[in-house]
This record gives structure tokens, sequence and C-alpha cells, in this order.
């Protein structure tokens, strides 16, 4: 993993040395995604543009400087640059031996090979997460991708006669090259789910690329965005045992992550996802691996048993990080820091990351993706239930429906009682009843966020529109669910998340969960064969992992893995908390409402709403005094 940067200027009354400064000056804000090795390469156009192209390095295939970045083919002609690892190099480096000469022992240069011999079509070949740049000096054009699932991110932004693209968007805002102005659309996003979703950013002239996409811009910036891969355009026929090719995949992702020159390791959590990576790491390694999780004091939250048992039938070197408020309290400077964008979560991320490097590590695999695919979440459930519930209302009057809800709401917060009205106002479509539920401010806390209600009006019609526009597969509603919660959660915040508080440290976080053949399988596979019609949640991925997780981890109740802020913020984190909400900030006039942050607090503290509502507003300040200042 690494960090990648680099301009076009289509100007030729550019001064060099101007856009090297610049590059230099992105490049130090990504140092942290490679500490290793630092690359730089000046390429000219003839009658056409300089290219500014740059590499930070964390060495984890072939650390020699053979793999030094940007790399360059034998005649100089194709230039990459790369954030990524290729888990089948080695067989595309066999398919390609006859036709090219290797230098190297690196997936950079396979991936280099990869795009001289089938060009754009080299994305399907391509087993892994990456995002790159390439360019290629005879088509004049710089190609840049990103895999798949977005497990690897990039933005980009084009001004004028500019064209950039970074890692991270910090690495953006440091170039001086973009204006620092905040995007109701990702403000928006933002209020709405805890996070911006792609290709929406806080930042309004940065996008960031879409998974699966890639965009291919030519000597003179006549520049356009391509989908090349979704998992509904992918006719596969699903096995008669579906159990056996579910395990089959699965196995064979966790395998083809094992490839590593440094340690490796696994995070821990004791819930099912965790486990089948840890015990099929275990199942293919000869040595024991090395497992992380994170406990609490607080009983209630902690899972650290349950990660302990796996541990000792599997015999790893395990590790319990016990976590409590005056830690996290001191971590937060940092952990904010950490965050290339805003959002509600990743802290846990970060704290169990730096443990890995503490460690020793510089790769763990993770179980992330499992509940998005199987079916874990309380959605997958609560949707259908919804849905069924409305047919039956859409025989009463909108009018009396509304009264009769009007006279339960005593029973729920003032949060629960707000989502049940807009349930009833909303039109049948699951894609409603799912964002109801994910929703974080939903419609009418977000107009008072908002301090020009108009453009928040605008921005939630948007929104609703966006969500219904998701839901146009055609499949079955669990397959549904499991889109939304892959492409808008998880994609949008747990990757994102984890990518940029594991690259703090540096640490290689691995997903195979996330491996596309599997993703390809599950919405391929009708609902029915996924559906939690027994007592325990993912009945397929425990059927299908029997015989190696046990029945006490496998049937267990899910807890959801989340730190115990309710009573932290009435703790020890308080003070800073309240200092920050309560404080005007001048890059937020105009947009958000400090009257209304105000009495988010107060509500809190009242016992009105939850702890997530006033944590986004903290994050959300923090993040612009720290990047916008």
């Amino acid at each position: 993993m690494c960090g990648i940067a680099g301009l076009i200027n289509f100007d030729p009354s550019d001064q060099a040395e101007n856009s090297g400064k610049v590059l230099r000056n992105m490049l130090d804000a990504l140092r942290h995604r490679g500490p290793d090795d630092r690359g730089e390469e000046r390429i000219e156009v003839a009658n056409g543009p300089t290219l500014h192209l740059g590499h930070q390095r964390f060495s984890i295939i072939d650390l020699t400087q053979a793999g030094h970045q940007p790399m360059a083919n034998d005649d100089e002609s194709v230039w990459v640059s790369t954030n990524s690892e290729i888990y089948n190099y080695k067989e595309l480096r066999n398919e390609l031996a006859g036709k090219f000469q290797f230098h190297s022992e690196s997936d950079t240069e396979v991936l280099l090979r990869a795009y001289e011999n089938w060009g754009v079509q080299c994305l399907d070949k391509l087993l892994g997460m990456f995002s790159f740049a390439i360019w290629d000096s005879e088509k004049e054009a710089l190609f840049i991708a990103r895999d798949r699932l977005g497990i690897k991110p990039l933005y980009y932004n084009i001004q004028g006669k500019q064209f950039a693209f970074a890692s991270e968007l910090r690495s953006l805002l440091t170039s001086g090259l973009i204006q620092k102005s905040i995007n109701p659309s990702g403000l928006y996003n933002y209020l709405s789910f805890g996070h911006s979703s792609a290709p929406e950013t806080l930042i309004d002239s940065v996008r960031e690329l879409k998974a699966g996409h890639y965009l291919w811009i030519d000597k003179n910036g006549n520049w356009q965005e391509k989908e090349y891969w979704n998992p509904f355009n992918k006719n596969i026929a699903p096995a008669p045992d579906i159990q056996e090719q579910t395990k089959a995949i699965i196995e064979e992702a966790i395998n083809c992550r094992r490839a590593s020159d440094v340690p490796l390791g696994a995070f821990l959590s004791g819930g099912i996802d965790s486990s089948v990576v840890v015990g099929n790491l275990a199942k293919f390694s000869d040595d024991p691996i090395s497992t992380l999780t994170i406990g609490f004091a607080e009983k209630q939250f902690d899972e650290s048993q349950f990660s302990q048992e796996i541990a000792d039938r599997f015999k790893t070197n395990h590790q319990i990080m016990r976590l409590d408020e005056d830690q996290l309290l001191q971590t937060l400077p940092s952990s904010l820091s950490a965050m290339d964008q805003p959002t509600i979560d990743g802290i846990n991320t970060y704290l169990i990351s730096r443990s890995a490097h503490e460690a020793g590590l510089k790769v763990v695999l993770s179980g992330l993706g499992g509940d998005e695919l199987f079916g874990g979440y309380p959605s997958f459930h609560l949707i259908p239930k919804l849905l069924q519930r409305k047919k039956l209302m859409k025989a009463i009057p909108q009018s009396l429906a509304r009264w009769g809800i009007g006279l339960t709401k005593g029973l729920f917060s003032p949060t629960q009682a707000m989502k049940l009205d807009h349930w009833v106002q909303g039109k049948l479509s699951g894609a409603h009843e799912y964002f109801l539920i994910r929703a974080l401010f939903c419609q009418e806390p977000v107009l008072a966020l908002f301090a020009d209600r108009a453009q928040a009006q605008i921005e939630i019609e948007k929104g609703f529109q966006r969500s219904l526009r998701l839901t146009e597969n055609g499949t079955d509603l669990f397959n549904q669910i499991s889109f939304l919660e892959t492409f808008h959660y998880l994609q949008n915040m747990l990757l994102r998340d984890t990518d940029m508080m594991s690259m703090a440290h540096p640490l290689e976080v691995r997903v195979p969960f996330m491996d596309h053949r599997l993703v390809e399988l599950m919405f391929q596979t009708p609902g029915k064969e996924k559906d939690s019609r027994e007592s325990y949640a993912k009945p397929l991925l425990v059927d299908c992992m029997k015989s190696l997780v046990p029945d006490s981890v496998s049937r267990r109740k899910k807890m959801g893995f989340t730190f115990p802020f309710e009573m932290w913020m009435r703790g020890a984190l308080r003070p800073e908390i309240e200092t920050v909400l309560l404080s005007p900030m001048q890059q937020l006039e105009g947009l958000l409402s400090q009257k209304a942050v105000e009495m988010v607090w107060n509500d809190f503290l009242s016992g009105q709403v939850s702890w997530s509502r006033p944590w986004a507003l903290y994050v959300l300040k923090s993040w612009v005094n720290k990047n916008l200042s």
C-alpha cells in the first residue's frame, strides 16, 4: 500500500518548478501512507501538457529498489504510480512472461505489463485492491482507475487547465490548487448518514472516483469517467451446492491474501466473520498467526471473551487492547487528525491499527463485508417487516394513519417518533425504509442544521432520488438491502475509514469478503438462499463454515462493535466536545446553524437524542477547523 499523487498542466506557459513544488507538497501530505521511499517524475509531451507523477511507497511485495515508483517500461513510454495489492500477480506474470522481460518481483511491474498488453481491459484481469495512475505516451493520455469495491481511495480535481489527483483528499487540500469551499451535497450526506457518499466529498471542487470506475484524460484535457464493473452485470450461475461454492471462494479469497514479504496478522472481534478469516489463516499457515482485538471494562460492550475463545481454538498469538475513556481522550487529537474525511466511525480502527503496528505487523486481514453480503444487520429483518406493514396501511387514509401514529409517540424517543412519521408519509420502496433506518439526522433536523433551508430542501430531494436509483437493479428485496449495505454504508464509511485509519500508522488491511468473485456470486444468488430463516443470522455463511467455527460463536447474537460513547461523552470527553460544539466557526457560517448545533447538544444532555448526533457535529467542526482554516 502506498500514496499516489499527480497533476497535469495543460498550459504550455506553466513554470515547471512551481508544479514540482506543488507535487512535493502533495506527497508530504501522504508521507504516512508510504514511509519507505519517495519517487517523483516530470514527463513532458511535445506540443502538449506536462505531467508530474509522484509516489510514497509502503513496501509489502518486493522490498528492494526494483519496486521503486513511479515505474516505467523499457522505453519509458508508459509510467505507473499505484496504490495496490494485486493478489493474482504471479499468475498474470506467468501469463505475460513470454511477451515481456521482468526486472523485479513486484506486483507493480505486473500491472504495468498488463496495461501494455491489454490496455484498459487489464482491469478485468486484476484480482485485488487498487487505485493507480498510468501515463501512456503513445496515446498521450492519463488512465486512472479504482478497484471494483472501492477499497483503495482516489480523489481528483479538474479546474481550468489543470487536473490533479491523489490518494487522499488532504493531499489535494495541501496542493494550493483548489478552493477550500464546502460542498452542500457533501454536507447533506454527512449530516444525514455520518459520511459523504462518492462521488461527492465535503469539498466543492473535489470528486472521489467511484468504485469500479476509471477515468481517461487526453493531452487536450478532454476526459470521461466510465464504469467497468457492476456485480449485477455478471451472469454467474450458482452451483447446485451453493454452500460448497461459497466455501471454496471464501477459502481462496483468504489464501491469496496471505501473499506478503512482511509480517501478517488478523483483526479478531470474536464474531463469525473475523473467526472465519482467522480459522482459515490458521489452516493455511505453518506458524501461529497474530490476532488483535479491543476490549472494554464495560461488559455490555466487551467481546474479548469471544475473541479469546477463537484465539485458543486456533492457537494464535492473541493481544487484547483494553480501552477506557481516559485513553480515548488522550488519543482523540491524533485519531481526528487521521481523518481524511469526517466520519462518525473509524476511531476503533485507528486504535486497533496502532496496536498492530506496535506489535510489528504491516499487514492484517479483516472480516469486513460479511454482514453486508450474508445478512448480518437488523435491516435485513426490519425492512421486510416495515414494507409488509405499510402494505396493510395503504388501505387506511394517510391522515388517519398519521393520527394513529401520533397517539403512540409517547412510547418512542423524539428521533424514533420522527422516523415513524416519515415512514408513514414515504413511498413503498425499500430504499426509503433503508435510509430511514440508517439516517443519523432525518428531514426536520437536517433542515434545522442547514443555515440555508432552501438549499437543504434541494439536497433532501436529491438524496431521496439517489436512494431510489440505487434499487433499480430489479433484484429481490434481500439483495437490494445487501446492495445498499455494501455500496452505501460499507463502501462510503467502513472501507474508507479502514483505509485512512490503518494507513495513519501505517498498516495494510485486506478484506477477503470483498473479493469481487464472492461479491458477484452473492448478488447472483437468490435472497432466499441467504435469508435468516433460522434462529441465527447469516445461515449460508454459518452452514458452509460449520466445520471450522463452533456454534458458540457462529450462532450467538450479534453485539455490534461500538464504543461506550454515551457514558464517555457525559464523563471525561464532555469538556472537549462541549468546547468545540458551543464555539462558533467562521468556516461554517452560512452553512451550519450554530443555534441548531447547540440545541442538539442540549437534547443529548437531557436524554432526547443519542450520542451519535452531537458526536457527528463534533467531528465535523473539528475536521473543518483543522483542514479548512
